[in-house]
């Protein structure tokens, strides 16, 4: 893929991305054919929306989807209620983040988990605000998903927890979502890749393998433990992580 194809694919995303809308899937002739593209085009959407990337958002490799990862933008980062949402159907991802304490710079050696869990400073819970890019029927593949940021539209940021990174007790936990009149929602939450902490481990060893590395400073959010979940608009919220943390917010239009 060219500079050039590599633009006018990121010019798409973002402009979808900055309307809310969803479309069809990239033309052909724009369209990434292996990660090296996607990441091309992945970069130039960030530099087109503002750069500024304060981390990332991961999680951890299968077979389908090699390398699950985008970088989130400061333009995304949302740390007080009310949150502006674009569409009425918003939906919201339930995450644990970690903050980097120090450094993990890019190394021969791969990291291990003690190493990566000391470099941590803050576990924090997160809301990720999902908006897709395309539309159900596109047939839009992950390739394409990877380049448009894998719909991240923005990240809620909730309280620091008093809770070790590797703590077992974030491998799952209850979900519930309550209203002034009553619980919305209920969701049996569990980690997609068993643990926080595999998808953070995954990322360090990734990003240093490409020359990258993790810096002081920088949110990693790792994961829904429910999957993208529709929450009513203009209604306080409270969403308990079982006994970890809540976070309070509204969304709004």
């Amino acid at each position: 893929m060219t500079n050039d194809q590599a633009l006018e694919a990121a010019r798409l995303l973002a402009a979808a991305r900055t309307s809310g809308t969803a479309g069809p899937r990239l033309p052909e002739d724009v369209r990434p054919g292996n990660l090296e593209d996607a990441f091309l085009i992945q970069g130039k959407v960030s530099e087109l929306l503002g750069g500024n990337s304060i981390g990332y958002k991961c999680s951890a490799p299968t077979a389908e989807r090699a390398a699950n990862v985008s970088p989130v933008l400061r333009r995304g980062l949302i740390n007080r209620s009310p949150v502006t949402v674009q569409t009425e159907r918003t939906r919201i991802e339930p995450e644990v983040a970690y903050v980097l304490g120090s450094d993990l710079p890019p190394r021969a050696q791969p990291y291990t988990m003690r190493e990566v869990c000391d470099a941590i400073s803050q576990v924090r819970l997160v809301l990720e605000l999902i908006a897709v890019r395309f539309l159900p029927d596109s047939g839009a593949g992950f390739l394409e998903s990877l380049a448009g940021h894998l719909s991240n539209e923005g990240l809620f940021l909730g309280p620091q927890v008093a809770i070790a990174p590797d703590d077992p007790a974030l491998a799952g936990f209850p979900i519930v979502i309550e209203s002034p009149t009553g619980i919305v929602m209920e969701r049996a939450g569990k980690h997609p890749d068993g643990h926080p902490m595999t998808a953070m481990l995954w990322l360090a060893n990734f990003l240093s393998s490409r020359g990258e590395g993790l810096k002081e400073g920088q949110l990693v959010t790792t994961g829904s433990f429910a999957g993208a979940l529709e929450l009513p608009l203009n209604t306080p919220l409270r969403i308990m992580f079982g006994g970890v943390g809540d976070i309070e917010c509204e969304l709004v239009r």
